[in-house]
């Protein structure tokens, strides 16, 4: 029997603000993976938007930081 060895990713999560609203960017050995929006109405959670197409991400170039 062969085996088999896997090389996890290095992940990391960021806040930021996509598209004016709050976000989480989540990379994987440095490079975007998936993008996760809410949307905020009223104080409450109205939307989640996730984003894991690599052509879509490639046009994120920078986020800007949540500051409190």
């Amino acid at each position: 029997m062969a085996s088999r060895q896997f090389q996890a990713a290095a992940m990391s999560l960021h806040p930021a603000q996509v598209n004016g609203f709050p976000a989480l960017v989540f990379r994987s050995d440095g490079e975007i993976d998936t993008v996760v929006a809410l949307r905020i109405d009223d104080g409450l959670v109205s939307g989640l938007y996730a984003v894991r197409n690599p052509e879509k991400l490639s046009h994120m170039q920078s986020e800007n930081a949540l500051r409190r």
